[in-house]
Formats: structure tokens, sequence, C-alpha cells
């Protein structure tokens, strides 16, 4: 397993993580604990039924793919919804709305070590990948059961982090420091920057933008009770949650990049 592989599958477990949490509360996934390991070569052709999605990380199609066992995606999704009797199909989609918190957590760690903002679209079912010889396989141990999930990086994503540049990946990465002489910095303090808040995003194939009208819902990838974020010059330097102040709309922030970040975002 390379360095990447690594790095990025602790990144998609720190993802699931967060999101089991979201969806299914602390108290209840308290006890919950993931283990990443190299799979055995016939571990996955034997699943039965798998469900394999596919995500794509902005213009990167096909950058990775998540994959679990029909059964396991059936536990999973009443285990999380709280409802024992949950269908299959809810259960599908329980498990692709896992999938997609856990992209929108794994991709804020992207962001930070890419140094631009990243943000994975929603998942897709999919055949298969073609080769699996870059799959790591993440157990999800929770109330005495296990369920294995795989987790397959494309190798061009792989490429764009450049296994040199990643430190262990269960090192806790410093920010980047940027060299500003303070004077320099100074003569910047005045400068009007336009801030950009975003609620999420989303792509659209073309007949369906043509379709929009007044009163369209257009849906985002971003659940409602997930903060916000607050961009310059497409850097993400804080989030936060709406507030209405005096009839107008605001932003509370409740989380802050590094100062050396917010100082990048200005060049």
């Amino acid at each position: 397993m390379t360095t990447a592989t690594q790095w990025l599958a602790t990144a998609w477990q720190e993802g699931l993580r967060r999101a089991l949490e979201s969806m299914a509360g602390a108290e209840a996934t308290a006890a919950a604990r993931f283990q990443i390991q190299i799979p055995e070569a016939d571990a996955w052709p034997a699943w039965p039924e798998p469900l394999w999605c596919q995500l794509d990380l902005g213009l990167l199609a096909g950058a990775a793919h998540a994959g679990a066992p029909r059964p396991t995606v059936q536990a999973l999704g009443r285990l999380i919804s709280r409802d024992p009797e949950l269908g299959d199909s809810e259960c599908e989609q329980k498990f692709l709305e896992w999938i997609n918190q856990a992209g929108a957590a794994a991709a804020e760690t992207l962001s930070d070590r890419m140094g631009q903002r990243q943000q994975f679209l929603p998942a897709r079912t999919a055949p298969p990948p073609a080769t699996l010889d870059q799959a790591v396989q993440i157990d999800l141990l929770w109330q005495e059961a296990s369920y294995s999930l795989a987790f397959l990086p494309s190798p061009q994503l792989l490429d764009i982090l450049g296994a040199d540049n990643l430190a262990s990946p269960m090192s806790v990465l410093p920010p980047a420091t940027l060299a500003v002489p303070t004077s320099n910095l100074d003569l910047l303090l005045e400068v009007e920057l336009p801030v950009i808040v975003t609620f999420g995003r989303t792509q659209l194939p073309l007949r369906d933008v043509l379709k929009l009208s007044s009163g369209s819902i257009v849906e985002l990838n971003r659940l409602a009770n997930e903060p916000v974020e607050v961009l310059i010059n497409n850097f993400v330097i804080a989030r936060g949650e709406v507030v209405v102040v005096d009839g107008n709309y605001g932003i509370r922030v409740t989380q802050i990049v590094s100062r050396q970040e917010r100082i990048r975002s200005i060049f």
C-alpha cells in the first residue's frame, strides 16, 4: 500500500466516522471502531451482491470508488437510521447518504492538503472498478458485529496528491507556512476582498438546467444542519451557521482556519 493510498484511506475513515456520528448520533456510535487493512486477494470477488458507488472530485471523474456487500449495506442502513424494519431500497439510500457525508468530510482534509477547495460530488451507483490493486478494506466494528467496506482511490487522484509529498497517514501535518514580511502585509490590510458564503454545490446536466423555472428546487450536496463555508479567493477561511441580523442574513463563525491559510487566501 503506497503512502498516498494510506493517507487517503485515513482521510476517508475519518470522514466515515464523522458522518456516522452525524447521522446516528454521538451516543449511539460511541463504541464504533474503524480499522484499515489490506484485503485478501479473493475477498471482494466473494462479496454477495456488492454495491459499488463512484465519487467524482470536481472535474476528476471516478476519483474514488466505495463499496460494500449487500448484507452490510442493509445492516448499516438499519443501524444508521435506527429502524430495524427499514426496507432494502431505503437501506441503500441511507448507505449512499452516509457515503456522501463521508465524502464531504474527507474533501475538507483534501482541501487543506491541496491548498484549494475540493468537493466530492454526490455518489452514484456504478459497476465494480476494473482493478482493485490500490483498494483498501475499512472494517467498522459496531454493536458486536463487523462490517467490511472498500475504498479505492483512482490512479489519477494518487498522482495529483503525489506520494512523496505526503506524510505518514497517522501524523498531523502542520499548516503550510507563508513567508510574508509584516511591513508588506500591513500595506494590504485595507484592501477589500469579496466574501462568498456557500450553502452547497451540485452539478446538473444541461437538459436539467434548461428545464429550471420559477419554483424549481435544486438539491445541494449539503445537509440542512451542516455549517456553511466562507470563502476568500476560492479558499475556505471559516465555517459557521446562518443567522438573521436586523432582517439581513449573516454568518456566525464557529470554526476558522489557521492564520497562515488566511494569509495564503489573499494571494
